[in-house]
């Protein structure tokens, strides 16, 4: 288990997966409880896809859908009582497991039901069966484990270069990150998209965008301008405009 966040009366956490599957996937989350605010939930841009199963215990079922790579924040309302799991992969990390180009789904939620079948129909009729987060866990973490011998290939310099656009915080820029994988810029800028589902500088600038907001939250005491230069910004303006976009707040809103 990695994080445990209070969210009004709601719990969210992440948790390890098998590290036989750490190469294709970010982590698992859960967020359970009781919500009695009305205001959404903002979701905000991280360049992965998830799958999303949320449990209506009462009617013994399980819905699941594919949030697809986001551009911009998405705002949910919960109902009062939830129970939700997903799977969060890596940037191209979900194409070892369909065909499917993943801008198929950017800004999207797809229901599951009405995509190529990612996971089988024994899966969701044994799923209902568990009723703890670790027994959800060991459940999914065993039939991905059963599909790696069936996975499609990765394509391997798509990785790499979006592990480059992460490590340089998204001061990469796309040229240059397609030069460091040997293909020429627009085969890469293509490839890129069906496999990541955005743009490398869409890329480029979700990872830039939450370098800036882990910075402000880490470094309260350091003006606007000095955060957005060391961020990779032009100035103060180009990280209030990229935040305005990508979260629909300010600056300040992340200055804990």
């Amino acid at each position: 288990m990695q994080i445990f966040v209070y969210l009004y009366a709601m719990y969210y956490q992440e948790h390890y997966p098998d590290i036989r599957l750490s190469s294709l996937i970010e982590t698992y989350w859960s967020a359970t409880g009781l919500t009695e605010d009305e205001k959404p939930e903002k979701v905000l841009p991280d360049g992965c896809v998830d799958i999303v199963f949320t449990f209506d215990r009462t009617a013994g079922y399980v819905y699941s859908d594919i949030i697809g790579t986001m551009t911009r924040f998405l705002e949910v309302k919960y109902s009062k009582s939830v129970q939700m799991f997903g799977i969060r992969f890596k940037p191209v990390g979900i194409t070892a497991f369909t065909h499917i180009p993943v801008d198929a789904f950017t800004d999207r939620s797809v229901e599951l039901s009405l995509v190529e079948t990612l996971l089988d129909k024994s899966f969701y009729e044994t799923l209902t069966e568990k009723e703890s987060i670790t027994e959800i866990i060991t459940h999914i973490n065993s039939y991905l484990l059963h599909r790696l011998p069936y996975l499609y290939n990765t394509e391997k310099q798509i990785i790499r270069a979006a592990n480059l656009l992460y490590l340089a915080k998204g001061q990469l820029s796309p040229a240059d990150a397609a030069s460091e994988v040997c293909l020429c810029l627009r085969h890469f800028e293509r490839q890129f998209k069906s496999a990541v589902g955005v743009s490398p500088k869409t890329f480029a600038r979700v990872v830039r965008f939450n370098h800036a907001r882990r910075f402000l939250s880490a470094y309260p005491q350091k003006d606007l301008l000095t955060a957005a230069v060391e961020c990779g910004y032009y100035d103060h303006t180009h990280l209030i405009k990229d935040f305005k976009m990508l979260s629909g707040d300010t600056p300040a809103e992340f200055r804990y």
